[in-house]
């Protein structure tokens, strides 16, 4: 493991999604044809199966799934089979995450309290396929085991140290960078379809523009180039109103910077040039602290000096010290500007 993985391993948390979903799907077989060879209508079969139940009453779990899904893609991006978020989401991300599972469970009782008269219904509604239907039916016990979800979140450790070959996990970390650059393109080509496809761009998009800034500034230590990234888009954010809707210049700010973007090689092109940025103010900063002349172009004699100020001292003739009494010290502040105002002060009327 190289200090940089090691290093990225420090600030992210692992997160996993078990969520099992039963589809009430079951393989469809040769005798579910009719006898002329008529297959079931396109409401019981779909992809070599058929719905033993309505699909319609288990499209909750399936939204609630990408609801989680999203909740993690918001600050993190895929790792391991789960993704990989910075660690200062982690607590946040688990409390979203706690509320959807328990939404899951809910959706569970609900529909385990109605499987069999859901069945029961669907069946009713293709009398002529009944037979078929019913031999598949699944029952509220096996549902009920079928359905579940729930979440993990760990930290990634190497064990590099007890193998003797490459554990591999050095090139997963590497790759998330990768991962990012992935998901910035994708979320700013969307972005950028949708301010074009707007018929007055508006606030909405300047939030998706800030959503897409603070996933990538959460994972910006991943690499120093996604620092400088976020720093371009804090500028253009900027730049855009607090409320109301966009001026066409503040529009075509925010569509120039995610057309560069919304390209892997303009968004690399992007990358390089901030990095140039940077780099260039450096030198110039360092250039100005440089001194406008050269040491050799001035020089000093101070032995001259020393030497000639060391004669003087010697000759007594050069130093005389006064001799000063007490007396010659007296001072008379009667006569001061301050003596005066205070007896003016002392002579004023009052009425």
């Amino acid at each position: 493991m190289t200090k940089l993985a090691t290093s990225v391993l420090n600030d992210i948390v692992a997160v996993q999604l078990h969520v099992s979903q039963w589809t009430g799907r079951k393989k469809l077989a040769d005798t579910d044809l009719s006898l002329n060879g008529e297959a079931p209508p396109k409401e019981i079969i779909n992809l070599g199966s058929k719905h033993t139940t309505d699909p319609e009453a288990l499209k909750v779990f399936n939204t609630i799934k990408r609801r989680m899904e999203r909740a993690c893609l918001a600050v993190g991006i895929p790792f391991l089979g789960g993704y990989a978020i910075p660690s200062h989401k982690a607590d946040e991300l688990a409390k979203l995450l706690t509320k959807l599972t328990g939404e899951y469970e809910l959706e569970k009782l609900e529909y385990v309290r109605k499987h069999e008269s859901i069945q029961k219904g669907w069946i009713e509604k293709f009398p002529s396929y009944e037979k078929i239907l019913v031999k598949a039916l699944t029952s509220t016990t096996e549902v009920e085991k079928r359905i579940s979800a729930s979440f993990s979140m760990f930290q990634v450790q190497s064990a590099q140290s007890a193998v003797s070959v490459d554990a591999g996990l050095s090139n997963q970390v590497d790759s998330l960078g990768q991962t990012l650059d992935a998901d910035i393109l994708k979320s700013a080509k969307k972005l950028l379809d949708s301010l074009t496809g707007a018929i007055q761009p508006n606030q909405t998009n300047v939030a998706s523009l800030r959503k897409l800034r603070e996933k990538v500034e959460g994972l910006a230590f991943l690499n120093n180039r996604f620092r400088k990234l976020v720093d371009k888009i804090k500028t253009v954010e900027s730049a855009m109103p607090i409320t109301g809707k966009l001026s066409t210049d503040e529009t075509h700010k925010l569509s120039g910077l995610l057309f560069r973007m919304s390209e892997e090689d303009k968004l690399q092109t992007l990358m390089a040039t901030l990095e140039n940025e940077d780099a260039n103010t450096a030198t110039q900063c360092n250039q100005s602290l440089e001194p406008l002349l050269d040491t050799s172009d001035v020089e000093f004699d101070f032995d001259s000096e020393v030497e000639s100020v060391s004669n003087e001292v010697q000759d007594e003739s050069f130093v005389t010290v006064p001799d000063f009494k007490d007396s010659d010290f007296e001072f008379d502040f009667g006569t001061t500007p301050l003596n005066n105002s205070v007896s003016a002060s002392n002579k004023s009327t009052y009425y």
